[in-house]
């Protein structure tokens, strides 16, 4: 599951970083409809519930939240890497708390979730999409860090 998730990342996602000056939010739409795809093939293949399951009702309106969320956040590194070589105190300031905003709403979008995956399947079903969510959550944004230049970093 690790492996597949590793390289459903740098199929999909990597390709953000060398775009050139175009429709970023097209380029966004596009990688989060394939990403979404298989990654809810991911989820059916590890959480094992029929497509009848309440629970895919619940999955389909999170990933909608979360996909607005994500959004924010690629546009808001994008915005880093226009300015990175002119980047001023302002910037700096202004997409570090972006950045800290994104995070808050994610972390509000888990927790309110948490209570609706629950009402429709058991919290041990609901910990194990949690916990698989988040493992890919985490992969992709290690992923992404992985290749942002640093503040005063030479490119």
């Amino acid at each position: 599951m690790k492996n597949q998730v590793l390289i459903l990342f740098v199929l999909l996602v990597s390709p953000f970083f060398s775009w050139a000056q175009g429709s970023v939010a097209d380029e966004i739409i596009l990688i989060q409809s394939a990403f979404g795809m298989e990654k809810r093939a991911l989820v059916e293949d590890y959480m094992g519930f029929p497509k009848t399951s309440q629970f895919w009702m619940v999955y389909e309106s999170y990933e909608g939240e979360r996909r607005a969320l994500i959004k924010q956040r690629i546009l808001t590194i994008n915005d880093y890497l226009e300015s990175f070589e002119t980047l001023s105190d302002a910037d700096a300031d202004r997409i570090a708390k972006a950045i800290i905003a994104n995070n808050v709403s994610i972390a509000n979008l888990q927790k309110r979730y948490h209570k609706r995956f629950n009402k429709v399947v058991s919290p041990t079903e609901t910990a194990k999409f949690m916990q698989l969510d988040s493992f890919i959550q985490n992969t992709v944004l290690l992923a992404i860090a992985e290749s942002l230049p640093f503040i005063g970093e030479k490119k």
